[in-house]
């Protein structure tokens, strides 16, 4: 027994202490440790790790043993850009269409809410979901959800392509064919007789129909968030960069900070802050270099820094062209001069080829100035970077944090630049061949899906919601190259690649002991992974199935050595 004994153990185990996410991790090397069959816990960290007879050597009358039963145990993962902040706010009012295996069963969600919550509230489905997923190949229609939903208004809302709302919907939104004209008739739909159907279209829409849902109470907004942080728990995630996003601005952070100081906040949360509206950029930089805290906060919700909108007139969309204006390319760079020098990260969102020239060259006139190799400033989606620039990018010192995007976007983007280019988008292969620091993430919750395991999936076969292969195998990533960038890769763009990513003594006791083993499992199971324990700082937040017993169990004498 060694002189300090663990909080926890954890034994007969298929554990992957880390997972590199590029050569020279500084966790371990470019190899790391092979797998190990148990690990200790002490005070939130790791302590040790090794076989089990060398890890029992640190229990004591207190300890806490489990048997994991040969069950697969990861670090936990880190989403490395993802809108929780934004999502809390009305996670309990949504539904989750992540996994509903068809249309039928998703309108089935929505009649089940409608008979069991009070009538008038909204029944929201925003986005994380695409109709390719369903059989039906379709989304709901106006008639469909009033069939289910006859006196709750209903929102469902598809990527940002479109989002429809029923009968009950249009009369609670107050959509008149007057009103809908005021604000723009290429906004929404319209049926023959000159009427609004009930379904709006595009970023733009959706954001009319959002300014007219119910505001959430901050209670409300409190007990959502803190939700929505278990419910990460249970698909393994135990830290996240949050990326701001539009209809964000400073007045959306008390339900996360008060969840936090309630102790409540089961995710590590790094946040990315930017302005809140167009035209206002040079106004809340300014006062966020002044009152802001880059890095600054708990164990569990940081400032990391600015993003991701940095100038709203590039904030840019797949298959939508930018005309990026000499008086744009002058005012990003003075913005990011004005950011390098106060030492603030930044990681900015750039899908097009025009942004992320545009990006780099301001990038590269601030650099002359202020070097941002230290400021780790990073590429958020860069589905679009071409190859002749990858060097420029690792000379800059910069990461590009990737996202599963194309899963949902690939027909977009083969649209707009051919099914030759997506092959490679971005050039994962050639960015961590070149050593750029690169990370993964899933961009949830409108956009895309908050489960990790469907992203890890698309980067290991380059196959879209419908089934569509449209990576190219040479870009493709294996499944330790894939963990390692949700983990140690996201890790790096957070400044805490000593501190989580890995389950190394000293590292944080952030892990999740899944369903079945990531790395033999079939392939196309991946998706249907959860975790059954997740731990934050050796802290239990998500516990399923037979595990459960086992760790709440009160210590066992015959454990002790």
């Amino acid at each position: 027994m060694t002189g300090h004994t663990a909080d926890l153990i954890l034994v007969n185990g298929e554990i992957t202490p880390v997972a590199p996410a590029r050569s020279g991790s500084a966790a371990a090397g470019p190899d790391g440790p092979g797998k190990v069959s148990a690990i200790a816990v002490r005070s939130g960290r790791v302590q040790a790790i090794g076989s089990d007879d060398e890890v029992r050597r640190h229990a004591g009358a207190g300890t806490r043993v489990v048997d994991l039963g040969g069950r697969c145990v990861i670090p936990g993962l880190i989403d490395n850009h993802i809108h929780f902040v934004r999502a809390g706010l009305t996670w309990n009012a949504e539904l989750r269409w992540e996994r509903c295996p068809s249309l039928a069963a998703g309108l089935a969600t929505i009649a089940e809410a409608a008979r069991t919550r009070p009538a008038g509230d909204w029944v929201l489905v925003i986005g994380g979901w695409h109709e390719r997923q369903f059989p039906e190949g379709r989304g709901p229609t106006r008639e469909e959800l009033d069939r289910v939903a006859s006196q709750q208004p209903v929102f469902v809302q598809m990527m940002y392509d479109w989002a429809q709302v029923n009968t009950a919907g249009l009369r609670a939104a107050g959509l008149t064919a007057e009103l809908a004209h005021q604000a723009g008739s290429h906004l929404f739909e319209w049926d023959e007789h000159g009427q609004p159907t009930g379904r709006v279209l595009g970023m733009e829409g959706c954001k009319w129909l959002y300014a007219r849902l119910p505001v959430p109470t901050l209670d409300q907004q409190v007990a959502s968030t803190a939700r929505l942080s278990r419910d990460l728990n249970r698909f393994a995630v135990t830290s996240l960069i949050d990326g701001g996003g539009v209809n964000t601005g400073p007045d959306v952070y008390e339900a996360v900070y008060e969840v936090d100081r309630r102790g409540e906040l089961t995710v590590r949360t790094f946040l990315t802050v930017h302005a809140s509206a167009r035209g206002r950029e040079p106004e809340e930089i300014a006062g966020y270099l002044r009152y802001g805290r880059r890095r600054h906060g708990s164990d569990t919700l940081r400032l990391l820094g600015f993003g991701e909108v940095v100038l709203y007139r590039l904030h840019d969309r797949v298959h939508t062209r930018v005309d990026v204006t000499a008086a744009d390319r002058a005012e990003l760079t003075e913005l990011f001069g004005r950011l390098a020098a106060g030492g603030w990260p930044v990681q900015m969102h750039a899908h097009r080829p025009e942004i992320i020239e545009t990006l780099l060259a301001a990038c590269e006139s601030v650099s002359a100035q202020t070097p941002l190799a230290p400021l780790r400033w990073g590429i958020v989606h860069g589905e679009t970077i071409d190859p002749d620039q990858i060097g420029r990018i690792r000379d800059l010192g910069l990461g590009v944090l990737t996202q599963s995007l194309l899963r949902f976007l690939g027909d977009q983007l083969i649209g707009a630049f051919g099914a030759e280019r997506v092959r490679s988008a971005p050039p994962l292969r050639a960015l961590l061949d070149a050593g750029v620091p690169l990370s993964a993430g899933t961009d949830a919750m409108r956009g895309a899906s908050y489960d990790p395991f469907t992203s890890l999936h698309f980067y290991l076969t380059g196959r879209t919601i419908g089934g569509d292969t449209i990576v190219g195998e040479e870009n493709l990533l294996n499944r330790t190259e894939a963990l390692g960038l949700y983990t140690q890769g996201s890790a790096w763009n957070c400044f805490a690649e000593d501190e989580i990513g890995a389950l190394l003594p000293g590292f944080r006791a952030d892990l999740a002991v899944l369903s079945d083993d990531y790395f033999t499992v079939p392939v196309d199971r991946i998706p249907a992974l959860e975790s059954e324990l997740t731990l934050l700082g050796g802290r239990p937040v998500h516990l399923a199935g037979e595990l459960a017993a086992g760790v709440l169990a009160e210590p066992d004498p015959k454990e002790v050595p």
